[in-house]
């Protein structure tokens, strides 16, 4: 392990067992364009041959320990799938992304906000949406396993943790209010909707009332006490918001029935496979409950990286596919 940071004992004991049991040797650097929720940059996804996890200058103490954790369970997941044979990425090709970008250019012509869009906005936006969902599920399954697994075994950490996500949620759920009235509603939804779904989720496994979206959330308080009817007036279901509640509820129901690990027992190899398993089955089954199941696909690391290569050329088609040769 290569660093000169003061860290926790418990934090200390995971990096160990990760080094062992994975067979590789951790970097961490501290540095200050590092987002707060950290990055980690691996050799089993990114065929660095380094296993790097970087964090902000700006965390110190129990909140740097929070941040570094997250990250090195999300490795031991990816080693331990590697190891076993079966480390697939979320990817996808021409095919599916023309899929999804039809499907979102529907939708565009659909809504009444971004149905008048210059037809140069529209070329932009149907990619740009399809890869931003591409983004959202690749990483959110796996830092939210990462978050219970902590939650259940690191209580040490439990206040940084509870501080983070706060955090965390209010900048997952803000971040795309500025162009929302360029957005196509459903996937401003949609977008919103998976990250109310793992707030309510954390809310419940850390018994943390502030972590709850629509107690946390300022645009979801209205909604704390409202009765079915004055959900269903006219005035509450043309809100955004309004249906990232709705939707969120349903993608957390789900979440809860496909999550049945038992996060408290040994930590093995096993453990962490089961995590990396959970974390595609996640997604998997939101698609289905979307109709995105076609949008996307599992692929080997290196073969995600010769599609993100070739994303210029992928766009280039579909969008001459959508609105005919340039």
């Amino acid at each position: 392990m290569i660093h000169s940071y003061n860290l926790s004992p418990v934090l200390r004991e995971l990096l160990e067992m990760t080094e062992s049991m994975l067979g590789i040797e951790i970097q961490l650097v501290r540095r200050t364009d590092v987002p707060p929720q950290g990055l980690l940059i691996d050799e089993f996804t990114y065929g660095t041959g380094k296993n790097v996890i970087a964090f902000s200058s700006a965390l110190l103490g129990t909140l740097k320990d929070y941040t570094i954790c997250r990250n090195c369970i999300e490795l031991l997941a990816r080693g331990c799938a590697a190891r076993r044979g079966n480390h697939k990425v979320l990817s996808f090709s021409k095919e599916s992304a023309l899929e999804g970008c039809r499907q979102i250019y529907l939708d565009i012509l659909k809504d009444e906000g971004t149905r008048n869009l210059p037809v140069w906005q529209k070329k932009q936006l149907v990619f740009l949406l399809f890869m931003l969902l591409h983004e959202v599920f690749s990483e959110m399954p796996l830092k939210l396993l990462a978050d219970l697994v902590i939650s259940h075994r690191f209580s040490l950490l439990r206040n940084a943790q509870v501080y983070s996500l706060l955090k965390e949620s209010m900048r997952d759920m803000h971040d795309l209010v500025p162009v929302k009235d360029f957005l196509p509603q459903r996937y401003y939804v949609v977008h919103n909707a998976v990250y109310y779904a793992r707030d309510m989720v954390l809310a419940y496994t850390l018994s943390e009332y502030k972590l709850n979206p629509v107690i946390n959330i300022p645009e979801l308080q209205r909604f704390k006490n409202l009765d079915m009817k004055e959900m269903m007036t006219h005035r509450w279901s043309r809100s955004p918001w309004y249906h990232t509640k709705v939707v969120g509820d349903a993608l957390s129901n789900m979440l809860k029935r496909t999550i049945e690990m038992d996060f408290s027992r040994e930590f093995s190899m096993d453990y962490f496979y089961e995590l990396y398993v959970l974390s595609t089955e996640i997604p998997a089954r939101w698609w289905v409950m979307m109709g995105m199941q076609d949008w996307f696909l599992w692929d080997s690391p290196e073969a995600r990286r010769e599609v993100l290569a070739s994303q210029a050329a992928i766009e280039k088609f579909v969008r001459e596919e959508i609105f005919g040769p340039d």
